[in-house]
């Protein structure tokens, strides 16, 4: 069976309740107590599903060059990211963005599972900012 966005959206709403938050057009955040994260089909690529959540805020830390480092290295190879990629925002943020496919969302478990490792991933590099404080 094939999957779209739509089917994910859908999963997001039956098991999140309220905390599944429309974002205009068919993008959506799952607003939970540690993170938000946001889910938004990309154009052109609809066997593909953008995921993005929030780790820090950067602007209240004395070494932020040390944390873009060290985030450019974890970008290398993704070894520090489990696949995705940390940026800097222009809110001053450092975000956790990634590509996941439709049909790994859709499969049982498969929401639940991406939220844990986004969760992890973003909470060691929570700890990783805190060296740089």
């Amino acid at each position: 069976m094939t999957h779209d966005f739509s089917d994910i959206r859908r999963a997001a709403e039956e098991r999140f309740g309220a905390a599944c938050v429309p974002r205009g057009g068919e993008a959506f955040s799952l607003v939970l107590p540690d993170m938000t994260a946001s889910f938004a089909p990309i154009p052109g690529a609809p066997a593909l599903v953008l995921v993005r959540t929030r780790v820090l805020d950067t602007n209240g830390l004395s070494r932020k060059g040390g944390l873009a480092l060290a985030a450019l290295e974890g970008n290398f190879f993704w070894s520090g990211t489990n696949g995705a990629t940390l940026s800097l925002g222009e809110d001053g943020a450092l975000w956790l963005t990634e590509r996941r496919p439709v049909e790994e969302l859709s499969a049982p478990g498969g929401l639940g599972a991406c939220l844990d490792e986004l969760a992890g991933t973003a909470a060691a590099w929570r700890e990783r900012g805190s060296l740089h404080e």
